[in-house]
């Protein structure tokens, strides 16, 4: 066979072969997808969670706090109604009012941050919710990763295998020129020759469209051991066995 023929040989195993490849890598990059939101979830759900205990923590703290300052206006009433003149009286009088102002300005800030805990433990119990959803979306992605890859398996076996054997009838540059471009195309390696003018000797690449010089087909018509690319999209050119009896009777 001419170094097209074998190409296309290799073009057609390679294609299959990419092809089934494709379907796994794309279940697993859904898997990866799937595994990185879950892992966003889980890692805002425990920062969430920290921040709820150190607001609880806090909110305890500021109780404490009231309570001291509860504990100290008692103590100062009771001190308060035993003065035994004015000047004591309105002194224990004023820190009384300077103590409950101190309290009332407590219980404010308890206020807000028990508001603040109760969307903190809601926007938790929504991120459980989210989680619980992510975590069986990700089992899904899982389990058909690995059906994927459990179905093609031995077709992808045998595959290789003829990939192997069409690989030993081609040289070794062209073996290279031919993998490099089949990595840059996504597999779309080769591509036929297209006649957009017969009497001008007018040619297109079949695939981006561009127009290819006449010498190039004559080159692919005679044959030989080397590759001729596309000028535009470096896929490498072959003829349909109509353009090269069309050629042949030029």
């Amino acid at each position: 066979m001419s170094l097209t023929q074998d190409l296309l040989s290799l073009y057609r195993v390679d294609s299959q072969l990419r092809g089934l490849r494709t379907r796994v890598d794309n279940a697993k990059r859904t898997l990866r997808i799937r595994e990185q939101q879950l892992a966003d979830l889980v890692e805002r759900f425990e920062e969430t969670s920290s921040n709820s205990r150190q607001l609880q923590a806090t909110i305890g703290n500021l109780e404490g706090e009231a309570n001291d300052f509860k504990d100290r206006v008692e103590k100062l009433r009771s001190e308060l109604n035993a003065a035994t003149n004015d000047k004591q009286y309105q002194a224990i009088l004023a820190e009384m009012k300077s103590l409950e102002e101190h309290r009332d300005t407590i219980d404010e800030q308890n206020l807000a941050e028990m508001e603040r805990l109760e969307g903190l433990k809601a926007s938790t119990t929504d991120l459980e919710v989210q989680i619980k959803e992510r975590t069986a979306l990700r089992d899904v992605a899982a389990k058909e990763c690995i059906e994927r890859e459990t179905q093609i398996a031995d077709r992808v076996q045998d595959l290789e295998k003829e990939r192997a054997v069409a690989c030993e009838s081609i040289p070794a540059n062209a073996l290279q020129i031919f993998d490099r471009v089949a990595d840059a195309t996504e597999g779309e390696t080769l591509s036929p020759v297209i006649e957009l003018n017969k009497k001008r000797h007018e040619f297109a690449c079949g695939i981006c469209n561009i127009e290819v010089p006449y010498n190039l087909v004559v080159t692919l018509h005679a044959g030989g051991t080397s590759i001729q690319q596309c000028p535009a999209c470096m896929r490498i050119l072959y003829l349909e066995p109509s353009e090269e009896a069309a050629e042949a009777t030029t």
